[in-house]
């Protein structure tokens, strides 16, 4: 049976409340559908994603071979196993918890910094001023690289994440989006050639000198993941923070529980991420002609894991649609994917949003955000979160 001809009600905005409703009638009605604008098989249930994601010899992550742009390097993110295990295995002797939980003072004193700068006021965009500039000074700072390197790193990122959907469209648009890549890489590259043999303290030595039973990245390798988790960690983190902000603030009782018991932080961040996730799908590639849901999908077709739809089904989540900070989902919901491609970076995105929360919670006595201001939903549809978020600022 095929899905691709069925007629479904047009898809709301990703930013649209409307879209949770429209959700549930494609997971209901629905549940593995062809996109007809992008082509895209999306799969909408929890149980049918998660088989999408943790099935790689079959939903490739090797995208590529679909019309991705290369950036002349082997990206994790679109590797398969054999290859992706081993070298997320030596990824993961230079990036443990141990040695991420050691950065908590760091993030805690940039935080610090950069809200001192919002102090005296009694407005703020907490995207431009806060949620968007932590993640990138963090990052740097953990990689070791100059913190006046940040402007280049800021103007990086808003390339990518101010793309309108009309420009994703437009001709030349994955030549100028490799071009980027392209700028980017070769900044790293000069970087990790430095700390080859080195013995400096930071995230990017370790890298170039991380090794498993005798065996070290590649300087590709090494420069490909330091763009993945400048690009990847920065973006969905600045998202998370947002998110986080807006969805307490829309939830009252919730914020206030959160202030009184600091404890409940950790539980109130995988509850922003399973409600509002900041990226909106897991794509993949299909091997081979496969059955799903009932529904074929050919060989070489882009299959999109719906990790909004997924993270409210009420088959896997009770009362989905309730934001609970009681609520303990972590391991199960899709805020940072699921399975082999589930983000090396989370331990270092769910601190910081974790240590944010709790700065902000200590310097302002209240953060509400101004609903009559000029609220930015971001651009691009795979990413859920802000461009602009007014707040009105309470000192302690």
């Amino acid at each position: 049976m095929s899905d691709a001809e069925h007629d479904v009600p047009p898809q709301p905005n990703v930013n649209d409340p409307a879209i949770y409703d429209w959700y549930r009638l494609m997971r209901d009605e629905h549940p593995v559908h062809r996109d007809a604008q992008t082509g895209w098989w999306v799969v909408y249930r929890y149980a049918d994603a998660r088989h999408v994601l943790t099935n790689p010899g079959t939903y490739s992550s090797e995208m590529h071979r679909m019309g991705f742009p290369e950036s002349g390097l082997e990206s994790l993110p679109q590797m398969d196993p054999p290859r992706h295990t081993r070298v997320r295995q030596i990824l993961s002797t230079a990036f443990t918890p141990g040695s991420i939980a050691a950065y908590e003072p760091q993030i805690i004193r940039i935080t610090n910094e950069i809200v001192d700068e919002m102090m005296g006021r009694d407005q703020a965009d907490l995207v431009a001023d806060l949620a968007y500039t932590i993640p990138i000074a963090v990052i740097l700072e953990i990689l070791g690289l100059p913190a006046e390197d940040r402007v280049l790193f800021y103007d990086w990122a808003r390339k990518v994440m101010n793309v309108t959907p009309e420009e994703m469209a437009q001709e030349g648009y994955l030549e100028a989006l490799g071009e980027l890549q392209q700028e980017a890489i070769a900044y790293l590259r000069e970087r990790v050639r430095e700390r080859k043999g080195a013995s400096r303290d930071d995230m990017l030595t370790r890298l170039a000198n991380a090794e498993l039973d005798g065996e070290r990245l590649t300087e590709d390798e090494t420069v490909n993941f330091a763009n993945v988790m400048f690009a990847g960690g920065h973006i969905s983190t600045t998202m998370t923070i947002a998110n986080s902000i807006d969805l307490l603030d829309l939830n009252p009782e919730a914020c206030q529980a959160v202030r009184a018991d600091r404890a409940l932080i950790p539980q109130a961040v995988e509850e922003v991420l399973r409600h509002r996730p900041p990226i909106t799908t897991g794509l993949r590639a299909s091997t081979r002609e496969v059955e799903l849901a009932g529904v074929t999908i050919p060989a070489n077709q882009h299959v999109a894991a719906s990790f909004c739809s997924a993270n409210r089904d009420e088959r896997q989540f009770p009362e989905p649609e309730a934001f609970d900070v009681h609520r303990r989902s972590e391991g199960r919901h899709f805020g940072f994917g699921f399975g082999t491609h589930h983000c090396i970076g989370n331990a270092l995105g769910r601190l910081e949003t974790r240590l944010v929360l709790n700065v902000l919670f200590d310097r302002f006595k209240e953060i509400t955000v101004d609903r009559d201001g000029d609220i930015v939903w971001a651009v691009p549809p795979q990413m859920v979160g802000f461009d602009k978020l007014p707040v009105n600022l309470r000192p302690a």
